[in-house]
């Protein structure tokens, strides 16, 4: 009798079990597969997040984190449009918040659209006259000539590169967030009244594109068709001896000693090459062009017959005679002063910077180059440079 009974006790608790795990099952299963809730993180999150202050539920930035202003936000839409008021954002939550956004977005690109098209005969986008006091926000998505106007004046200003295609991508978004760290704005990739503003106010003068450097374009030009003729380049010099070259800090020693208009006289060690550049303007590294279509020319040549943003270590002879190890590239970019060099541009010229620094103000395309002024003055002197 006894032992009936621990059996029956057994089977009882066993059924209990069976019956909290279909609870907890079903429990589980009562989100949506995709619900965003609470404590959810990443790019879903902050998609919903930019979605919700797009529509002006949420304040802020979107930082992909789903907390409790998230989910007020949520509730708020919720309760406007007619939803069960959880806090949770399943699929139909979700696809009308998004559907609304894109919306918003539409009919904001439609106004301003209509609003550029009575200034398309307006001149420029330089100065106070780049936004015509339109200051309707841009984002991830927007096209038109308004977006064609922040482009044109991210390339002016050296933030972005390539062509103003009227298209608010990731690679323009990017580059107004560059812009809006430096000028300490929220930098969310959204070009608000603010942004507008302050993009207007340094195309009028208040910041000078040399103090950007510019990032870097994916892909190479392709080289011309046409053959290079021997008489065409600049003819080879033996270069500086090795004990001749000195790492001359830019900010230190290399800019102080420069002025717009001089000369710069490059040598590749690697190829024996030499070219003549024309000093355009200082900021964190020395903008420069070819001072002759053949100084392009052999510069090319010495890139591989390719305009590249990939680095080169040459030594540059400063017009006091000293040599110098710097860092360069022949991608011709933004504008430059002489019309018969063949060069559509100015190219960058960098020279030895204190790494915690270049880290801070220029973390990509100004560290590959220190990169490259470090590893080459290793190798020539076998000297390590933090």
């Amino acid at each position: 009798m006894r032992s009936h009974s621990s059996r029956l006790c057994r089977l009882m608790v066993l059924f209990l079990c069976v019956l909290f795990a279909v609870f907890l099952f079903s429990s589980a299963g009562a989100l949506e597969s995709g619900t965003l809730y609470n404590g959810c993180k990443g790019e879903e999150v902050r998609e919903l997040q930019e979605a919700l202050i797009r529509l002006g539920y949420l304040k802020g930035t979107a930082d992909g984190v789903f907390g409790n202003n998230t989910e007020n936000a949520v509730r708020k839409f919720q309760k406007k449009n007619k939803l069960v008021s959880d806090g949770l954002a399943g699929e139909k939550t979700r696809s009308l918040i998004l559907s609304q956004a894109a919306n918003s977005v539409s009919k904001q690109e439609s106004s301003a659209k209509s609003a550029d098209t009575s200034q398309k005969d307006s001149s420029s986008s330089a100065g106070s006259s780049l936004f015509s006091s339109n200051y309707a926000s841009l984002r991830l998505g927007s096209k038109g000539d308004r977006v064609k106007s922040l482009q044109q004046a991210l390339i002016s200003l050296g933030y972005l590169t390539g062509n103003a295609d009227g298209v608010f991508g990731n690679k323009t978004r990017s580059a107004v967030k560059t812009f809006q760290k430096k000028m300490k704005l929220s930098a969310d990739g959204v070009a608000g009244k603010k942004t507008l503003a302050a993009l207007e106010s340094a195309m009028s003068g208040g910041k000078k594109q040399a103090d950007v450097t510019p990032v870097p374009t994916a892909a190479p030009v392709t080289p011309s068709d046409e053959p290079v003729q021997a008489g065409d380049l600049n003819e080879k010099i033996s270069g500086p001896s090795s004990s001749s070259i000195q790492l001359l800090h830019w900010f230190n020693t290399v800019k102080p000693s420069l002025s717009g208009g001089q000369k710069l006289l490059v040598f590749d060690p690697a190829s024996g090459y030499s070219w003549t550049l024309r000093i355009l303007a200082r900021g964190r590294h020395c903008d420069a062009e070819p001072l002759t279509a053949k100084d392009t020319r052999t510069m090319i040549a010495a890139f591989g017959g390719i305009n590249t943003w990939n680095q080169k270590a040459v030594y540059v002879r400063l017009p006091d005679g000293r040599w110098s190890l710097a860092s360069t590239h022949d991608m011709p970019h933004d504008s430059g002063s002489i019309k018969d060099n063949d060069f559509n541009g100015h190219l960058c010229v960098h020279f030895l910077r204190d790494m915690d620094e270049a880290q801070k103000n220029d973390p990509n395309y100004g560290v590959a180059n220190q990169v490259t002024i470090r590893s080459w003055w290793k190798k020539l002197t076998g000297e390590e440079i933090p």
